[in-house]
């Protein structure tokens, strides 16, 4: 208990602004690119930040947004691609927005999704679930992001469940300020018929997650980004 209060001393934003959180990944075949759009009639302003893997502020830009307008940010013209710039982006703003993620493989769009919840510094409780489902079989293949948004510590594990319901793996998970790490689960649990099922997740703190979902030649099908928590405790 010592060890996760000293963890989630820090995790607060400053006041009056929002930070909305994400996961991100500019690699030589992958790229990102983010439609902020301000959700009311108000002006408003917005700082985007972009971190690589290791928690590491690669680039910061701003802009200006009247009522409902919208601004268009490829991230690969901010940090440019390499085999860390992946992880966590963050917007601070004063404002509501609504940040739409689309995802490119190379070149051509893959994906999209979007992010309408602030990050916070939690409820005060001791740990935070996150679930997500995962296939590591013939045709399917999965990986976790789980991104760090504070400028403190975060910790967890991650438990990985077959079809039936049995446990198949856990991992243990550390983040540094700002850190990112990436599980493929092809790496941790076996590839059958009935290896698929649910990824669950338990935080000292809330954070983001992010499923890909891969097809059988390593294709990325989809990205799923999780900023909710169903279950605190």
């Amino acid at each position: 208990l010592a060890i996760v209060a000293l963890l989630t001393l820090g995790i607060a934003f400053s006041a009056g602004a929002r930070q909305y959180a994400l996961y991100y990944a500019c690699t030589a075949s992958q790229d990102t690119a983010l439609v902020l759009m301000n959700s009311g009639e108000d002006e408003t302003y917005y700082t985007l930040k972009v971190y690589d893997a290791y928690g590491t502020l690669l680039e910061a830009s701003s802009g200006d947004l009247d009522g409902f307008e919208s601004d268009y940010q490829v991230l690969s013209d901010l940090v440019g691609n390499k085999d860390t710039n992946w992880g966590l982006a963050i917007v601070e703003t004063p404002g509501i927005v609504t940040i739409g993620i689309e995802t490119f493989v190379n070149g051509g769009w893959q994906a999209s999704e979007n992010v309408t919840d602030p990050v916070t510094g939690g409820d005060g409780a001791t740990y935070y679930w996150y679930g997500l489902n995962y296939a590591n079989t013939s045709d399917q293949a999965t990986g976790v992001a789980v991104v760090n948004p504070y400028d403190s510590p975060v910790a967890g594990t991650l438990f990985v469940y077959d079809s039936f319901g049995k446990q198949v793996d856990s991992v243990d998970i550390l983040l540094d300020p700002h850190e990112s790490d990436y599980f493929a689960l092809r790496n941790l649990v076996s590839q059958s018929d009935s290896m698929w099922g649910a990824v669950d997740l338990k935080m000292t703190a809330p954070v983001v997650v992010a499923g890909e979902y891969f097809a059988s030649d390593g294709t990325l099908l989809n990205v799923d980004e999780i900023t909710r928590f169903y279950y605190s405790e």
